[in-house]
């Protein structure tokens, strides 16, 4: 066999071996994705089953680096999600202060949603995480003794960046008026602004933490 020969056939091996290769990885490439796919829902029904889990919305990834959570995108829904879930562990309806598990879930909720609201590429989700910052100040408005003034206009500030981001948003314009009601007797800044920019509202009740995967 000639040298010629040789290298084709070297060549030959070398190709057949690469495209084996590739077919692997596309392989694990679409068993990942079909992971991912179907993490979310599973997240889902846990959380509503036992939201103390730590491990939802997530899987097991054959190929490193995060490569099939990049390519579907994933991860900003997976991060509102887990937003979602410390907010509702974090428990805003109890207004014990001295528990230190529920201020860690507070401000652990607080720093989620604030990368959110300042990050992520959809503003619809940015508006709600806004809604949810207003929503977490003013469950701890009742208990705050040092700054008030400064805590209620961050909350009048992130409600109506909600509403600008999101007019749609009803339980943003319903959260800006109570916080507006709670302000009475506190003096606000003329920044923070003192009448309310969007009365009336949509009529739609609470904070707005719902659950993860209902409508977001």
């Amino acid at each position: 066999m000639t040298r010629t020969e040789l290298t084709k056939r070297a060549a030959l091996v070398a190709g057949a071996l690469v495209c084996m290769a590739l077919a692997a990885g596309v392989a694990l490439l679409a068993t990942d994705i079909a992971r991912w796919r179907d993490a979310l829902p599973a997240g889902d029904v846990s959380y509503r089953v036992s939201p103390d889990d730590s491990d939802l919305w997530g899987t097991s990834e054959l190929i490193p680096f995060g490569v099939a959570r990049k390519l579907l995108d994933v991860q900003d829904d997976v991060e509102f999600r887990r937003a979602m879930r410390a907010m509702r562990l974090a428990r805003l309806d109890d207004e014990t202060v001295s528990d230190p598990k529920l201020a860690l879930l507070r401000n652990e909720a607080q720093a989620r949603l604030e990368a959110i609201a300042s990050d992520d590429g959809d503003p619809v989700r940015r508006s709600r995480a806004a809604n949810l910052l207003g929503a977490l100040g003013l469950a701890r408005l009742p208990s705050e003794t040092q700054d008030r003034s400064g805590l209620i206009q961050s909350i009048i500030s992130n409600l109506r960046l909600a509403i600008g981001l999101d007019p749609t948003n009803g339980e943003a314009k319903y959260n800006l008026e109570l916080a507006f009601q709670s302000s009475s007797g506190i003096e606000l800044s003329e920044q923070a602004g003192g009448v309310n920019p969007t009365p009336g509202g949509s009529g739609v009740k609470g904070a707005g933490a719902g659950d993860p995967g209902s409508g977001y």
